[in-house]
């Protein structure tokens, strides 16, 4: 059954993603909760967002309760969770900025950051969460920030890019140090190690400052060896666009929309699945009481033809339309 949204549903929606604090959040869901059409096709929606209030409630009266704010984990929202890790002053906080909807202090002195802070970057019609740490150095660093390293599906090594290619090369390998004292490893693809006290956490290299430098080459060159990396310039906004793409596709995600019989896809808010997934796991996410009722399902683009009816077991690509039919 179609939701069949109201503009104020859509705008209270609107208001959600762009909520900074848990409290706006909070008043973003208790809006869409009044807002939502009540009928059986939002049935789902309605039971979401009221876990949601729930949860935000039961959150900020623990965060009343408690001494101070826990450091040492950050929720997990969109759809991948991914740190900014660097030596003071490399342009974790500017990237930030440029990328989400967070207003971190960005000073021209070391140790501005002092705390996570997380904002939602937008690959297309996608949300990723980014954690902008505090530096870590030989000399010192939070014992808390290893633990959000750790949970992280995704860690961003940021350096200033105009430093010389030896240096920048330095710094990674001091950080790969840092981060193996606390038994997480640093790797360039995703991997299971098999050592049971090890952490693998994929990571790539941003280089920032590109606009001041004409030629890349000597520092990328460099740092091959150990990660992929790529430049970028929050003043002039060159390799944002390739850092949001690149971040996708190392989180394994694709987007999967629906849409219903003789109905145009709704092309909204997409379904987030891991690569790999199959037509099957897209009805779990979308229903998963639809499972026991399914009869077939019926696939635009990764088919041999438009609206092609798949087995269960058909592998999903990234912006692939599906229409379930139940019994």
């Amino acid at each position: 059954m179609p939701a069949n949204l109201t503009p104020e549903f859509l705008k209270a929606r609107t208001e959600f993603r762009a909520a900074q604090t848990p409290q706006e959040k909070l008043a973003a869901l208790e809006k869409m909760l009044t807002t939502i059409p009540k009928h059986k096709g939002t049935d789902k929606m309605q039971g979401d967002i009221k876990r949601r209030i729930a949860k935000l409630r039961d959150s900020q009266s623990h965060t009343k309760q408690s001494k101070g704010p826990r450091l040492d984990h950050i929720d997990r929202e969109g759809a991948g969770q991914v740190v900014l890790l660097g030596p003071p002053n490399s342009g974790k906080s500017s990237l930030l900025s440029a990328l989400t909807n967070a207003r971190p202090e960005i000073a021209d002195y070391p140790y501005s950051t002092v705390r996570p802070m997380p904002g939602m970057m937008a690959f297309e019609d996608v949300p990723i969460q980014l954690i902008d740490l505090p530096p870590i150095t030989a000399e010192y660093s939070e014992p808390w920030v290893y633990s959000l390293i750790r949970q992280c599906n995704l860690c961003l090594i940021v350096l200033d890019g105009t430093l010389a290619p030896e240096e920048l090369v330095d710094i990674v390998e001091e950080l790969i140090m840092l981060v193996e004292e606390r038994h997480i490893r640093l790797v360039a693809r995703d991997a299971r190690s098999e050592e049971e006290r090890i952490k693998e956490v994929c990571c790539r290299i941003i280089l920032t400052k590109g606009d001041q430098l004409s030629d890349h080459s000597p520092a990328l060159a460099e740092l091959a060896p150990l990660f992929p990396a790529l430049f970028t310039s929050t003043e002039t906004g060159a390799g944002l666009d390739e850092l949001r793409q690149e971040v996708f596709t190392v989180l394994n995600l694709l987007r999967i929309y629906t849409k219903l019989p003789g109905k145009p896809p709704d092309m909204g808010e997409p379904y987030v699945l891991s690569v790999g997934s199959t037509a099957l796991d897209a009805v779990k996410a979308v229903h998963r009481e639809f499972v026991d009722k399914l009869r077939y399902i019926r696939v635009w683009g990764s088919g041999r033809f438009a609206g092609q009816q798949v087995p269960a077991t058909h592998r999903l690509a990234d912006k692939d339309i599906i229409e379930i039919h139940l019994s």
